[in-house]
């Protein structure tokens, strides 16, 4: 899902009260690929053009919010903007559709406010979103473990076993340094995203057709990192790239 970030300046919006609501992150729900539960934070409410609508709240934790537009028709256009107003920053952006974020309170509260920044009616339906991490991935996540950003500057590719629900694969080689190594790579946890950084597919296909390792090097597959040596596991991928020649990095964060 995309986002486009905007300012916020309107201080004018009633404030809802004695609701629940946390922290967020931007998605879309996929059915069957894990479980996401989404709880009514209150009944659908109707924003009029310009109107806004703060959703003030007692919280001890971050808490994940989802918010979807649901009138007959949708949206054309971004359409509904959302401020962090707890966050001392007015941090702001809008969408289409609908999202979610991951909202840690200050001072124990939690305020957010929506706007319709479109010329017509905007429905909104409000919820907290619960997940169950149940993919196969899921086993080698250690969310107290402090994850660090590195870059595989692929030479040659040895070999890729995927599980059987596609939610990471075992990858082998030799980096362009020639050092062997072996990492898991996260592609998906608790559901699969539409629009998904994998690169099972490049990998398998230059593997199972023997692709000379010149057609594709440096191969390059960057993301989040734990553990050292062949434990390390890899995720939040964002860089998937074959014949990545320019790819820039920092030398403390390349695996040699």
């Amino acid at each position: 899902m995309f986002m486009t970030l905007t300012t916020f300046s309107d201080s004018s919006a009633p404030v809802s009260t004695g609701l629940s609501f946390l922290s967020v992150s931007l998605f879309w729900a996929a059915a069957g690929y894990g479980a996401v539960q989404h709880v009514a934070i209150q009944p659908p409410f109707v924003l009029k053009p310009s109107e806004t609508f703060v959703v003030s709240v007692n919280a001890a934790g971050p808490m994940e919010i989802g918010w979807l537009t649901v009138q007959s028709k949708e949206c054309t256009a971004d359409c509904v903007e959302t401020t962090e107003l707890s966050a001392g920053t007015n941090f702001s952006f809008t969408t289409r559709l609908g999202g979610s974020k991951q909202f840690t309170p200050a001072s124990g509260k939690i305020a957010v406010k929506f706007r319709n920044v479109s010329s017509a009616p905007v429905t909104l339906d409000v919820f907290q979103v619960k997940r169950t991490c149940d993919a196969e991935a899921c086993q080698f996540l250690d969310e107290s473990r402090k994850t660090r950003w590195l870059v595989f500057k692929v030479g040659e590719f040895k070999s890729i076993t995927t599980s059987k629900d596609g939610s990471y694969s075992v990858i082998s080689g030799t980096a362009m340094s020639g050092r062997a190594f072996r990492f898991r790579a996260i592609w998906w946890t608790d559901e699969k995203p539409a629009a998904l950084v994998d690169c099972t597919p490049s990998v398998k296909r230059y593997l199972e057709s023997h692709t000379p390792k010149e057609e594709y090097r440096p191969y390059i597959i960057s993301g989040q990192a734990i553990g050292d040596g062949t434990d390390i596991v890899l995720r939040s991928i964002s860089t998937c790239a074959h014949k990545a020649l320019a790819f820039g990095a920092p030398e403390g964060n390349v695996y040699k």
